[in-house]
């Protein structure tokens, strides 16, 4: 962790003291790594011929970064005079989350923070908004702040699904919990590891050797159903040195029982998994990430599989030539 960084994608550069920008720096400093921030921007004026009428689109768009860069530099010094190691980038790019994940292949942080906000459902339905881009397409782990609390005396909650619903690989789960424990680690936080059981009525639906077993005998089925469920979590958290007393099983969907354990617990973050899907299976299925991002009242971290690899091509069809010496 001590020679890699994280990455903090800013959305404005003159915001010098934002609440996100203070939690940013305050994990890289608990995580003892450097702290890049890291501006995208893009101006379809700025990059019109004649728009400025001067120096020629090249130099109008180089002027125009120049500007957001110093900018971003000030910010950078504020949290540098505080202890922060801190460096700064800016990338001409488009879309913006397509230019966030090409920063991430570039330098490869262990860490992407970004900004979050409320979306209406409508643009949850369309998946255009680039929190649920980042979530389909970045390969690193992604931190959602969405509050202003600092974390002091954290509490972490690491949602993770041993039934492997949906097709999540088993991979998921243990990478949830690794990024879980050194965040817990690193901030001296307390940890939870939460799974939401599939109702009874679901679970029978969903196995065949349920839906053929006499209503007589489901009781029992069940149950051992149940202590599968159960073993399975307890053995996950053994693995990761965790105790069974910090592992809490509620029956229902995740969509709803997560937000509800989150609410009752006072959470600060929550750490969840997400899996790439094809567009068609995403507007019928969804991400459970994706579904519960703007109802969870916390910070949320986002973690992909280790094997994920990101759709996004690492070369921008917005070229911006290198000024001369």
């Amino acid at each position: 962790m001590d020679s890699r960084r994280i990455m903090f994608a800013v959305a404005s550069p003159g915001d010098v003291r934002s609440v996100e920008m203070e939690k940013a720096a305050a994990l890289a400093r608990a995580l003892n790594t450097e702290l890049e921030l890291f501006h995208c921007i893009f101006d379809e004026d700025v990059g019109r011929e004649g728009r400025f009428g001067t120096r020629g689109v090249q130099e109008d768009i180089h002027g125009f970064v120049e500007e957001r860069r110093r900018q971003l530099e000030l910010s950078a010094d504020e949290l540098r005079a505080r202890g922060t190691r801190v460096r700064t980038s800016i990338r001409w790019d488009d879309p913006t989350y397509e230019g966030i994940v090409r920063q991430v292949l570039r330098h490869e942080p262990v860490l992407l923070i970004a900004q979050s906000r409320w979306k209406s459902r409508m643009a949850r339905a369309l998946s255009t908004q680039s929190d649920y881009r980042l979530i389909e397409t970045c390969p690193c782990p992604v931190l959602f702040i969405k509050t202003p609390r600092i974390y002091s005396d954290p509490l972490l909650v690491a949602a993770v699904d041993p039934e492997q619903s949906h097709g999540k690989p088993q991979s998921l789960d243990d990478r949830i919990l690794d990024c879980a424990t050194m965040l817990r680690d690193a901030l001296g936080a307390r940890l939870r590891v939460f799974h939401a059981r599939a109702p009874r009525a679901d679970a029978v639906r969903a196995d065949p050797e349920l839906r053929d077993v006499p209503n007589v005998e489901t009781d029992d089925v069940y149950a051992a159903y149940r202590h599968n469920i159960e073993s399975d979590l307890r053995e996950l958290a053994r693995g990761h040195q965790i105790p069974e007393e910090q592992v809490e099983i509620a029956e229902g969907y995740p969509a709803e029982a997560l937000p509800l354990f989150v609410s009752r617990e006072a959470a600060d973050i929550v750490i969840m998994g997400a899996v790439a899907r094809s567009a068609l299976k995403r507007a019928l299925v969804g991400h459970t990430a994706e579904k519960v991002l703007d109802t969870l009242d916390c910070d949320v971290l986002v973690v992909k599989p280790p094997e994920f690899c990101s759709p996004v091509s690492r070369q921008s069809a917005h070229h911006l030539e290198r000024r001369a010496e």
